[in-house]
């Protein structure tokens, strides 16, 4: 069969979800929906009532980018609950499922009954895309939550993966004064190549009361409580790392430092673009 003929579900996931359903018509002959908010303004798309009948019709399910926030549930819309364990079970043999960071013991049920799984997290294009997108939505994020400019201020990015090296940049495009704080050396040494300051993370208690905008992206407590007591009473603190994040957020409550957990940036800054970009990947994997 080719793969434009089966039929294509959208399950769960936010406004991001939405506009790919609307453009998988473009794509696929059939295309349903479940568990999706927004999907009763779609025309053309089959809307299904429960998981059990959704999942029997389905050949190619699609579901979100994060797959799941606390483990156990599949991120829908606040009136349907979705387990993992009853998703699992009603996976059918030989379909193909689309998630981000999809679930390990979904992938273990995946794999048993011969169903192939696409992270969308794991696509190189789709990662460099996605952290362009989070990376101005997280600036957007600390911009909207203070009330200072960025320009000529101390900004501090943890980590110096692909998403703090697409923060540190946008920052410096903004003559914002860039610190990358890293474990590794290697890390540290790129980030002054790129012209911004880099240090250990062992230096972040004699740095952190200058910075006025932090931005963390190591899933670990980094910022703990001792760090939190350092921290600038009027700065920003955005943590994108993956729930709980790597922030003491109940110590910055109790010292009055306002800081966010921001967890799908893109769904929420650039759905459309995102849409786009989930489809792309989609399109190559099974033509792949």
């Amino acid at each position: 069969m080719e793969w434009s003929e089966k039929k294509i579900l959208v399950m769960g996931g936010d406004l991001r979800l939405l506009y790919l359903a609307d453009a998988l018509k473009d794509v696929f002959h059939q295309v349903g929906t479940y568990a999706l908010d927004g999907a009763g303004q779609l025309s053309g798309i089959e809307r299904f009532e429960s998981m059990e009948s959704a999942m029997q019709w389905a050949d190619i399910i699609v579901t979100p980018v994060p797959f799941t926030k606390d483990g156990k549930l599949l991120l829908t819309k606040d009136d349907t609950v979705v387990l993992l364990s009853d998703f699992s079970e009603q996976l059918r043999e030989n379909t193909i499922l689309f998630g981000g960071n999809i679930a390990s013991g979904v992938m273990e049920a995946a794999h048993q009954k011969n169903v192939h799984c696409y992270d969308f997290m794991k696509m190189e294009e789709i990662a460099v895309e996605n952290a362009i997108t989070t990376a101005e939505g997280a600036i957007a994020e600390a911009i909207t939550l203070s009330t200072q400019n960025m320009n000529q201020e101390n900004c501090l990015v943890l980590g110096y993966g692909r998403c703090a090296k697409a923060i540190a940049k946008r920052l410096q495009g903004l003559d914002a004064k860039v610190t990358i704080g890293a474990r590794k050396e290697a890390a540290r040494e790129d980030a002054k190549a790129q012209g911004y300051q880099g240090v250990s993370l062992n230096e972040l208690p004699e740095l952190i009361s200058t910075q006025q905008f932090i931005f963390n992206t190591i899933p670990a407590m980094v910022l703990d409580a001792q760090l939190i007591d350092k921290v600038n009473p009027h700065g920003v603190i955005i943590d994108i790392a993956s729930a709980p994040g790597g922030t003491d957020f109940e110590a910055c409550k109790q010292n009055g430092i306002t800081a966010k957990l921001s967890l799908g940036i893109p769904g929420r800054y650039s759905p459309k673009t995102s849409a786009r970009i989930l489809l792309g990947g989609i399109v190559a994997s099974l033509e792949h």
